[in-house]
């Protein structure tokens, strides 16, 4: 069957700290990353950026006094980096729980703003949407801001619809969530492109549902906003793939097979066994399918190579940040879209004995209904 689209998922990069005075620094794994899958897979029609791109300024509830150009210099670094390894720079941006509260707070230079701002760059590289196309939420602490809460693009003849977490939950959650206006949008909109229940779709946010946890317990992560609502918008949409990030680090890495990323939701919203060793998904029947699109930052000092960053990073004197280094632990997802199946593969990007990038694991096969 003739390949219709590859596809390249990034998230959870976490540039942070001294790696976002000026000029800021983009984290070394995503180098790696979209390195490691153009060499694989050849150019992507397209890429995703799965949210908490900045964080930890120098720390995630005091993160508010990143100036503009700083934001702006980062943003355009991560964007030529990606850009790099895609067709026509599709690159497509949803915005983190982390993303959202670091600019809520203006500094001496600058105002309030919006640091999920990614969207002139999508307008350049996919066309400007019409308004029936996305949904514009506003922020009660932020009334000047606009903020897209969901999104419709269409690539190579397949369907991608970004969902943003509502920017009023940045302020009173960690986490933040998925506002129902925004849910109620997506599930609409599924309805309208996909009547039948049989076109592959992808509806990519950061924020995370079902997950195997250390590769073998699951682990339900959706703490915040109406839960059944997110689970009930994917029924009736078999050949749905809910792309999330939000999770990562040293325990939520897969080894050896890819499968471990992929979960096969049925109707009562709870996943269909353990297919943590699997090759393909022939024979299961489910409600839609859930992938972990990887992260690109750990958390433990050990996973980090030496060469962290001395700067201020907020504060007012110099200091050095361990977790500013390469990771020597971090992952990636891409995919692949036949006419009958999917094909999605986690990658490796750094040097840990166990999770070494020249490690493949095997990929997992979803063959569309």
């Amino acid at each position: 069957m003739k390949k219709i689209l590859t596809g390249f998922c990034f998230t959870d990069i976490h540039n942070q700290q001294s790696m976002l005075d000026y000029p800021t620094v983009v984290r070394g794994s995503l180098i790696q990353a979209k390195e490691i899958a153009s060499e694989e897979f050849g150019l992507a029609d397209v890429a995703i950026v799965g949210g908490d791109n900045i964080s930890d300024y120098p720390h995630w509830n005091k993160s508010c006094a990143l100036p503009r150009k700083n934001f702006l210099d980062i943003k355009n670094k991560i964007n030529d980096c990606i850009a790099e390894s895609v067709k026509d720079r599709k690159v497509l941006y949803v915005a983190g729980n982390n993303d959202m509260i670091l600019g809520d707070i203006g500094t001496e230079e600058n105002e309030p703003y919006n640091t999920t701002d990614f969207y002139d760059l999508m307008d350049r590289a996919f066309g400007v949407l019409p308004e029936n196309e996305k949904i514009i939420l506003k922020s009660d602490e932020k009334p000047g801001e606009l903020y897209w809460g969901a999104f419709h693009y269409v690539v190579n003849g397949i369907d991608f619809i970004g969902i943003n977490i509502d920017p009023n939950t940045a302020f009173n959650s960690h986490e933040g969530y998925y506002s129902n206006e925004t849910l109620l949008w997506v599930r609409d909109k599924l309805n309208e492109i996909d009547p039948d229940g049989r076109k592959c779709v992808f509806v990519v946010g950061h924020l995370s549902a079902i997950y195997y946890y250390n590769n073998g317990s699951l682990t339900e992560t959706m703490i915040n906003g109406d839960r059944a609502l997110f689970y009930s918008i994917f029924k009736g949409h078999q050949n749905t793939f809910y792309l999330y990030g939000h999770v990562h680090g040293e325990s939520s890495c897969y080894r050896e097979y890819s499968s471990g990323a992929v979960l096969h939701i049925n109707e009562d919203n709870m996943p269909l066994g353990d297919n943590l060793r699997e090759e393909d998904s022939c024979g299961k029947q489910y409600a839609c399918s859930f992938v972990h699109m990887g992260g690109l930052r750990p958390f433990g000092r050990q996973y980090f190579e030496k060469d962290g960053r001395e700067g201020f990073g907020g504060e007012k004197e110099l200091q050095y940040y361990p977790n500013t280094a390469t990771p020597t632990l971090a992952q990636f997802l891409v995919f692949e879209v036949y006419e009958d199946r999917v094909v999605f593969y986690i990658r490796n990007t750094g040097t840990h004995e166990l999770y070494h990038r020249k490690d493949k694991l095997k990929e997992y096969t979803v063959y569309l209904v």
